[in-house]
C-alpha cells in the first residue's frame, strides 16, 4: 500500500489545504469537511500498518536465521535409520493418510508454534494482522463520508486505489489505470481550483 500511495502525488494536496485552513483561507463549508482529519487519520494507520510489518518481518527472519528447525520422528526406513521430518510435506510423503499423520503434522504444527512464541512471532503477527483490519475499517468509513469538495473526492479516489488496487503488476490494466488517471485529472483540477483562489 506505501508503494501505491508514493506513486500517487496526492498526499501534497491535503498537506497543502490543511496549511490553507489553518491560514483560514477557506471557506466554512470546507473548514467542516471531515474528509482531510479522517485521511490523516487513515494516513497513520497505513504508517502503522507498514511499520508492524517490517517488525514482523524482521522478527520471522531472525527467527528462521537462528533456530533449529522443528522436526518430527517419522517410523524407520527400510534400513532402520531415524528419520525427521521438518515439513508437512516430507510427512504426507513417508505415511498415508490417517490418524498417524495427522498426529505429526500436530506435533510438528505444535514444535513451530511454541518456537515462534520463544521469538513474539505471534503477536507481532496478531499486531500486525489487527493493525490490518483497522485500515480497512478506516478506508470503508472514509469512503462511505460524503465529499462536500473536490479535494475530498480526490482523497476517496487516492484511498480507494490504495486499499483496493492489486498493486504495480495491475497499474497498466483496466479499472485501474483508468482510476489513476481519473486521479491525476482532479488533482490537476484541484490545484487550478486552489490556484484561482
Amino acid at each position: 500500500m506505501l508503494a501505491l500511495l508514493s506513486h500517487l502525488p496526492i498526499i501534497a494536496v491535503q498537506s497543502e489545504a490543511a496549511d490553507q485552513r489553518r491560514a483560514g483561507r477557506l471557506d466554512v463549508a470546507v473548514d467542516a469537511d471531515p474528509m482531510p482529519r479522517l485521511f490523516a487519520e487513515f494516513q497513520a494507520l497505513l504508517d502503522r500498518h507498514a511499520a508492524a510489518t517490517v517488525t514482523r518481518d524482521g522478527i520471522e527472519a531472525a527467527f528462521v536465521d537462528r533456530i533449529v528447525r522443528p522436526r518430527v520422528a517419522l517410523p524407520g526406513g527400510s534400513d532402520s535409520k531415524p528419520r525427521y521430518a521438518a515439513e508437512p510435506a516430507e510427512i504426507a510423503r513417508a505415511l498415508p493418510p490417517g490418524r498417524h499423520r495427522q498426529r505429526l503434522e500436530r506435533r510438528l504444527r505444535r514444535r513451530w508454534n511454541e518456537a515462534a512464541a520463544t521469538v513474539g512471532l505471534a503477536e507481532a503477527d496478531l499486531e500486525e494482522a489487527t493493525l490490518d483490519g483497522a485500515v480497512l475499517a478506516a478506508a470503508q468509513a472514509f469512503l462511505a463520508t460524503p465529499a462536500w469538495t473536490l479535494h475530498a473526492l480526490v482523497l476517496k479516489l487516492l484511498v480507494l486505489l490504495s486499499v483496493h488496487a492489486p498493486g504495480p503488476a495491475s497499474d497498466d490494466t483496466s479499472p485501474w489505470r483508468e482510476l489513476r488517471l481519473i486521479l491525476a485529472d482532479l488533482s490537476r483540477l484541484t490545484a487550478a481550483e486552489r490556484a484561482v483562489r
